[in-house]
């Protein structure tokens, strides 16, 4: 209720749902800040003295600003289904759909916070997050192989005049996927199976730099 020069009005449904974004959003960058301060603040030296290599930093960053790209995305979807109109019974889509809307609330928030997670261990050199990273970059490359021979014809391009409206916007999502996840699920299977990145995640597990300094000569 708001009183202007002694009216009482009521805020609308479409001001309700801004004041929600606003929360949503304020609330989104302060996770966000949180999350980067965090990567970039920690001290590496006090637990670990093998130096990351270049490859191994990009592709920690790459997954933690993956992730919260992806936590826009979901954030974004997640508020359009709680904001939906009821239908013509007055129920909501997550008063009809209860295990889909559990679902869509739990499992892509999960699976975001797994990834951080995994950025954040392969700062840190841990080898469960070189694994977890090569699980990751499998689906991945396995997703996108399967697109392309399950549904050829929303991953290359097509003429607007033989396709519908929404099968353009699938083609469009099918595209952005497949440049997304393609090049960056190669580059991690190459870049977290070689030698010298096992050296690192193996030498910071043993608590030792990666050279071992020379012994002193005896006299």
């Amino acid at each position: 209720m708001i009183r202007s020069s002694g009216i009482f009005t009521t805020s609308t449904l479409g001001e309700k749902k801004a004041n929600v974004k606003c929360r949503f959003s304020y609330a989104v960058h302060q996770l966000v800040l949180f999350l980067f301060s965090l990567v970039c603040c920690h001290r590496d030296a006090m637990t670990n003295r093998v130096p990351r290599s270049a490859g191994v930093t990009a592709a920690a960053t790459l997954a933690i600003l993956g992730c919260a790209t992806a936590f826009f995305v979901w954030g974004h979807f997640f508020l359009a289904v709680l904001n939906a109109p009821p239908d013509v019974r007055g129920k909501h889509l997550y008063q009809t759909h209860t295990v889909a809307f559990l679902l869509i609330a739990i499992v892509p928030a999960g699976l975001i916070a797994l990834g951080i997670r995994t950025g954040i261990g392969l700062f840190q050199l841990r080898s469960w997050a070189r694994v977890a990273a090569l699980i990751w970059a499998s689906i991945a490359l396995v997703f996108c192989l399967a697109m392309i021979a399950f549904r050829p014809f929303e991953t290359f391009f097509i003429p607007d005049h033989f396709v519908s409206q929404v099968e353009s916007l699938k083609q469009l999502l099918a595209i952005s996927f497949f440049f997304l996840l393609f090049p960056a699920s190669v580059w991690w299977l190459f870049l977290f199976r070689s030698k010298s990145v096992k050296m690192q995640f193996g030498a910071a597990d043993a608590g030792s730099p990666l050279r071992e300094p020379a012994t002193a000569v005896k006299n």
